[in-house]
């Protein structure tokens, strides 16, 4: 329903009497007064199934029936259909029957005769009153999209924990519910998935195309639109998804959601790189942690098959080695390119991962060889060096005295651990690097945002393309270093000048809304209470500084 559209609202009679029935039917001019007549019964047993399968807004229900009464009716409506509203009308000038419908929470309860007027005046007054609770809804899911389109640290935190095995079952659930974050479900599983620019380096500002901005929105749109997949952020570049559902359907749910996001990206043509891959399913959300390090593990794979977007075991089981051989010993030779790929793009959580990847790929014999051993360690401190120097290091920042001396006398038992070292040196400069870029950027953002947070129009999309950073690395960047999301920060900084404006000028409560940002004045009251506990005009009165 758009704001300044009217709603319709279904009404539904019960009433035993049928003159009455009908003459209320048929003499009420119920689209007149913001109603559509759905339908009626004569008792309240015939009236149940109806009103299950109507959900009407406005019950009108006699009081006095055969089979099941009025109040009976209106008891089980309220429990199941609580937002209904309900008026009786009765015969019977007895208050305890009035006591009864007022602690069921009745809205009107109306004695006979019923004359038109009386109805119509009741009509008016529950239509301005619905009318008022659908807008203040509407206000509540707009500001929620608002503030949930892009992750929060609570919401990412909530994640780590479950699936880091922090939280016990029951805290799970306490804490789910408690950010009002639905996880009941029989059966789980986890998709992660990443999206960049075409050509993007990992860790790097990944800059603003049309594409990229299009693209993340759709792919907003598809996971407000499936409510068996929640969606977190797990770093930068990273999502996972919970999905959820029955034991026999979980299955497809995870296929649907690698389809779907699949299809968007596809799209898109050859201007993203997108990589997903998913862990198998569990029916105990406890035996989340083993499937987030299934599909944590299979994910890291796209940096040994760059090529495969829908990543699985099978893509380094099905990878061929290479044709190119050490021309002494036969031995598989690594490609310098995985390396600068898994720098480029890698965290130090899969550096582990990604080695093992790396020996598995050139097989158990030749890892057993010192020759190799000597040549592995090489070909990666020769390529984590190229790496760091095109960040502007000196190579000399990256092979310390000690790493030279470990790459130069390396073991088939000291290879590993000698990877493992230099591989995690060069991942710290370029983070080192990406953390200037990141607070150069953040310093930009900041200054557009106090300086044009008035303009209605300001959104994630037009600040990322005016500082020339993708949406998703902005919101991400943005929450991870100034701890709170671009629409908390906006909002904040709307907020503190419409409390200065209410304060210290003689500004109404809708000029202030267009001076601060929001066209809907009535959208401004409400996040202004929102926020603040107070509405502008409580504010203005109590000087609340």
């Amino acid at each position: 329903m758009g704001k300044g559209c009217k709603s319709v609202f279904k009404v539904f009679l019960v009433e035993d009497e049928i003159v009455v029935r009908e003459g209320l039917r048929n003499n009420i001019l119920w689209e007149q007064y913001g109603f559509t007549y759905a339908g009626d019964a004569s008792d309240g047993e015939m009236a149940l199934p109806m009103i299950r399968e109507l959900r009407p807004d406005l019950l009108i229900t006699d009081i006095k029936m055969p089979f099941m009464d009025g109040l009976a009716l209106s008891e089980l409506v309220h429990k199941e259909l609580p937002k209904t509203k309900i008026v009786i009308i009765s015969g019977y000038d007895d208050f305890s029957y009035a006591q009864q419908a007022i602690r069921m929470g009745v809205e009107q309860y109306l004695l006979k005769p019923i004359t038109k007027d009386k109805i119509v005046q009741v009509l008016l007054e529950l239509q301005q009153k619905m009318e008022a609770e659908v807008q203040q809804e509407e206000y509540l899911q707009q500001f929620q999209r608002e503030a949930q389109a892009y992750e929060t640290f609570s919401r990412r935190r909530f994640f780590e924990q479950i699936v880091n095995g922090d939280l016990s079952v029951s805290e799970i659930y306490e804490t789910a519910q408690e950010m009002d974050v639905n996880i009941n479900a029989q059966a789980y599983n986890i998709v992660f998935f990443s999206l960049s620019g075409a050509g993007h380096k990992g860790s790097m500002p990944d800059a603003y195309t049309d594409a990229l901005a299009g693209v993340q929105d759709r792919v907003t749109q598809f996971f407000e639109s499936h409510n068996e997949l929640l969606l977190f952020r797990w770093n930068l570049t990273t999502y996972a998804v919970l999905v959820k559902g029955g034991q026999n359907d979980v299955a497809a749910h995870t296929q649907a959601c690698i389809d779907g996001m699949q299809g968007i990206c596809q799209a898109a043509g050859g201007e993203i790189d997108y990589y997903m891959a998913c862990g198998t399913p569990v029916t105990r959300i406890s035996a989340l942690p083993a499937c987030f390090m299934e599909a944590n593990r299979i994910i890291s794979y796209r940096h040994i098959c760059p090529e495969v977007h829908i990543l699985s075991e099978a893509c380094i089981d099905d990878f061929r080695k290479p044709e190119s051989t050490l021309a002494d010993t036969g031995e598989c030779v690594v490609d310098p390119a995985l390396i600068r790929n898994f720098l480029s793009d890698g965290d130090e959580e899969e550096i582990d991962n990604f080695v093992d990847q790396l020996l598995r790929y050139v097989g158990e014999d030749t890892v057993k060889s010192l020759l190799f051993s000597r040549y592995f360690t090489m070909t990666i401190c020769f390529a984590a060096a190229e790496y760091v120097e095109s960040l502007g290091y000196d190579p000399d920042a990256l092979l310390t005295p000690e790493l030279r001396s470990m790459s130069q006398s390396a073991r088939p038992d000291t290879a590993k651990a000698c990877v493992h070292a230099l591989l995690k040196q060069a991942l710290e400069l370029r983070d080192r690097e990406s953390k200037k870029q990141k607070r150069d950027l953040l310093v930009q953002t900041v200054a557009y945002i106090d300086e044009h947070y008035a303009d209605d129009s300001i959104s994630l999309n037009k600040v990322a393309k005016e500082v020339n950073i993708s949406p998703n690395y902005l919101s991400a960047v943005f929450s991870q270093e100034e701890g709170q999301t671009f629409v908390e920060y906006l909002t904040y900084k709307r907020i503190s000048e419409a409390k200065r404006l209410l304060l210290h000028t003689d500004k109404r409560s809708n000029e202030v809304a267009f001076a601060v940002g929001y066209k809907d004045p009535h959208y401004f009251s409400f996040v202004f209470k929102k926020t603040t506990g107070f509405s502008p005009r409580e504010y203005r009165r109590r000087g609340v500084q």
